[in-house]
């Protein structure tokens, strides 16, 4: 009894193994430099064996039987060489494929031929949106396809449809870049603002150039990241003046959105500072504005920027663009800003580097 046990255990699994067809994935045609024939091929081999319908012969062993017959299993597409190559091999079934780009469109064809009756068992066909760096996945969903299991309808639509939402799927150039990081530069002054600046102290400037030297720091978060954009939210904090031996400090709060393929952006705002300020009225015997003291009359009284005032919070709105060079994983940003008011203006310039990128 032990005996027949061992031997039915024996058979029973040689019985299964016999039962399940032989499969030779042959060749694969691609018309395009950056479709690779023999990856693709090799893509096609694994999906077919992870399915566990085919016994798929091992790729050296197609070489070495072909290369005997001299036959070139990478110009066998023909279905005479394909039957031929088959019977070589003793298997049940080949296979072979093909992508041909047409526009910006890429149609990619899988075929299943039966050697013992040197026909075409099936043939899927399917077209796809022209995106290489995809090629893996268009391969998995030809080959479910030809196994009829169900593909995900929205992985496909993606892939097949111009008019789908932009995405990381069909987008694979895509990579969040993140900026946070340090950043310096200069800002400039005119108008009234900056004669203010260059006036004497004793006049209520600042004896200063109207240029300054900033630096700061960038943090940033991302709250939406689809395809080839971002839209973020900047937060930075920054002391001007260091140059000149002034301590002004700002911080601004930044909405923007910004291209991950080639780090363009845009941002609008608000800006915070504290700056001396003093409420002033225009003197006309002096021809120049004076700290108001005392009873003013009717004469009108203007908060201004002024040296010899208190401390102030005042706020603005700040236009900015810029653009990050890469080096490898190197980041440069450089930012261009416009800061408008009702008197005048004042633009700056920085940059900024960091080695983050997710």
């Amino acid at each position: 009894m032990k005996n027949l046990l061992s031997i039915l255990l024996f058979l029973i699994p040689s019985v299964f193994w016999a039962q399940t067809p032989t499969v030779a994935i042959i060749s694969f045609d691609a018309n395009q430099q950056e479709l690779q024939s023999h990856e693709i091929l090799e893509l096609l081999r694994m999906e077919v064996s992870k399915h566990g319908k085919f016994q798929p012969v091992d790729r050296y062993e197609i070489d070495e039987v072909l290369s005997a017959n001299e036959m070139d299993p990478t110009k066998c597409f023909s279905q005479s060489c394909l039957f031929s190559a088959g019977k070589l091999l003793n298997v049940d079934f080949v296979f072979t494929g093909s992508a041909d780009k047409l526009g910006d469109a890429m149609f990619l064809k899988i075929r299943m031929l039966s050697v013992k009756n040197e026909k075409i068992e099936k043939e899927i066909v399917m077209e796809f949106l022209y995106i290489p760096q995809k090629i893996n996945t268009m391969v998995t969903i030809l080959v479910n396809e030809l196994f009829n299991v169900p593909n995900d309808e929205a992985i496909v639509n993606s892939l097949s449809n111009k008019e789908s939402y932009e995405s990381a799927i069909n987008n694979p150039q895509y990579q969040r870049l993140n900026l946070s990081g340090p950043r310096m530069g200069y800002t400039f002054f005119t108008g009234e603002t900056a004669n203010i600046l260059k006036a004497a102290k004793s006049n209520g400037g600042y004896d200063a150039l109207p240029a300054m030297f900033q630096i700061g720091y960038q943090f940033e978060a991302q709250y939406l990241n689809e395809g080839k954009w971002q839209a973020l939210v900047e937060f930075i904090p920054l002391i001007s003046g260091f140059d000149q031996g002034l301590f002004i400090p700002s911080v601004a709060i930044l909405n923007g959105i910004r291209s991950n393929v080639n780090g363009i952006e845009f941002a609008i705002g608000p800006s915070f500072n504290i700056v001396k300020k003093a409420e002033m009225i225009f003197s006309v015997d002096q021809n120049k504005w004076v700290i108001a003291e005392g009873n003013v009359g009717n004469q009108d009284v203007t908060t201004r920027l002024d040296s010899r005032g208190k401390p102030r919070f005042t706020s603005y709105v700040v236009l900015a663009g810029g653009y990050s060079i890469r080096s490898g994983k190197l980041n440069i940003p450089i930012n261009a800003y416009f800061i408008p008011s009702k008197d005048d203006f004042r633009f700056g310039i920085s940059f900024g580097f960091n080695i983050k990128r997710n």
